[in-house]
């Protein structure tokens, strides 16, 4: 659960910082000659793009200016690319010709561009410009200047540093989440577990066997199955000996070797005989003898662990 947490954590902070990478690899501005002409004036919009050198530029989408009402794409030239040790620039003039006076918000111009194999969308920012009838006064207009707000500091880098943010936050929200689990997971391994001795659990089974009263239904199986599983699971545990997987002959050499009382051996002997006969030979046995044998196998696991107490060296 932890490891799958961190992992997404971790992954999302991969993505984070990939897009971030290339975002950071490329950039472009729009200048223009003047930020208000003449009716009728033509406005020169240059496009300069900085990329790292591997970046190629398959296009830019022009729709978003050229659909502006009042203007019209008059001339429009190539390209021109010129390489430095670190990056490659790439310049491309436009004119337009204004129709119409006004004010003119200019939108985002969107560019294609190829990058490590994958092709990605950029943006330029937008621009005002402002369109004067043909009867406005010289001292009126205002001067030329650059169209494109100054990029500040923030301009460049806010997404960045929110981008870089964002990744610590989910780090450290990662690492604490990871630190309560494993705080949590310490305190309860940490509890005291309550160990129920092999005698114990043997006489619980016998008890809720005894309650259900199977060994008075009409099918003996159910009881006989469940008695011959007890008393194993109890030999087993008890004395390390390989019953669950054994024959009852097998049990039973394993017992005497292990030098058990005959009490115990013979009980067992008796207790998987039956069990053996009603399960696989089809045989029937009466309830008085079933019952009994509840309180006979509580009284071999009595002896045994009496055996076990006076061997206390032998059987941990």
């Amino acid at each position: 659960m932890i490891s799958r947490i961190v992992r997404y954590i971790l992954f999302l902070c991969l993505m984070a910082f990939t897009a971030l990478s290339a975002s950071a690899q490329i950039q472009m501005e729009v200048t223009a000659d003047t930020n208000s002409i003449l009716l009728g004036d033509r406005i020169k919009l240059t496009f300069t793009i900085t990329c790292d050198p591997s970046i190629s530029i398959k296009s830019l989408v022009l729709d978003s200016i050229t659909k502006v009402p009042g203007f019209e794409l008059s001339d429009e030239k190539e390209w021109v690319e010129k390489n430095t040790q670190m990056s490659k620039i790439l310049t491309k003039e436009m004119m337009f010709t204004a129709f119409e006076p006004g004010d003119y918000e200019f939108p985002v111009v969107p560019y294609i561009y190829d990058y490590q194999g994958s092709e990605k969308t950029g943006f330029s920012k937008s621009w005002h410009l402002k369109v004067l009838p043909m009867l406005t006064k010289d001292e009126d207009i205002a001067p030329n200047k650059d169209i494109v707000v100054v990029v500040t500091f923030w301009d460049r880098f806010g997404l960045y540093i929110i981008i870089s943010l964002a990744v610590i936050l989910l780090t450290l929200l990662a690492f604490l989440m990871y630190s309560y689990l494993k705080r949590k997971r310490k305190n309860v391994s940490q509890e005291p577990v309550i160990k129920i001795s092999p005698s114990q659990r043997a006489k619980d089974g016998l008890a809720m066997l005894r309650k259900s009263e199977l060994w008075k239904a009409e099918d003996h199986k159910p009881f006989q199955t469940g008695l011959s599983l007890i008393l194993r699971t109890y030999l087993q545990e008890a004395f390390d000996i390989s019953a669950l997987n054994s024959t009852s002959h097998e049990i039973v050499s394993q017992l005497k070797k292990a030098g058990l009382p005959y009490n115990v051996v013979d009980t067992t002997d008796k207790a998987l005989n039956i069990a053996d006969l009603v399960k696989f030979a089809n045989a029937q046995s009466r309830e008085e003898i079933n019952f009994s044998f509840i309180g006979k196998v509580e009284a071999l696991i009595d002896e045994a662990e009496s055996f076990k107490g006076k061997n206390p060296g032998r059987y941990a």
